[in-house]
């Protein structure tokens, strides 16, 4: 499907129609997830070991289904992938939240990497939001 491509490449592949409605919902919903994970007051932070072994599984079996070419199981890794993301956007909102209480840290480098780590949650929503519900070009 969409794995290894560009966000380039997603204007040849896909209608114009399904990246406009995979966008907003990919808006729509990390602003929700982002916002419950500024406003919750859990402690979350044993998410990280699962949702990055649970990442780096996935990972791995991309890789290996390169050379099976099971659909299915990319349909399935798409919408695990999904649902991690999910958990890191929660996860890395939490976290920013918690450093910016930090006085040792430099807040400039923290703004810098904060938007970094939610820009690539982002990116990865959008793109398995559009690989699970996109229309191809044909």
């Amino acid at each position: 499907m969409i794995n290894g491509l560009s966000l380039s490449v997603i204007f040849a592949v896909f209608e114009i129609s399904s990246i406009a409605y995979a966008f907003l919902a990919t808006a729509g919903l990390f602003g929700v997830l982002a916002l419950y994970g500024y406003k919750t007051n859990k402690d979350i932070s044993n998410w990280r070991t699962v949702l990055y072994a649970t990442l780096i599984i996935g990972l791995i079996v991309s890789l290996i289904n390169l050379f099976l070419g099971n659909e299915v199981i990319d349909i399935i890794l798409d919408w695990v992938i999904l649902f991690v993301f999910f958990g890191l956007t929660v996860y890395d909102m939490n976290k920013i939240k918690q450093l910016q209480d930090e006085p040792d840290l430099d807040q400039s480098k923290l703004h810098i990497y904060g938007a970094m780590e939610l820009y690539l949650d982002f990116i990865n929503i959008f793109i398995r939001i559009l690989s699970i519900f996109g229309k191809s070009r044909d």
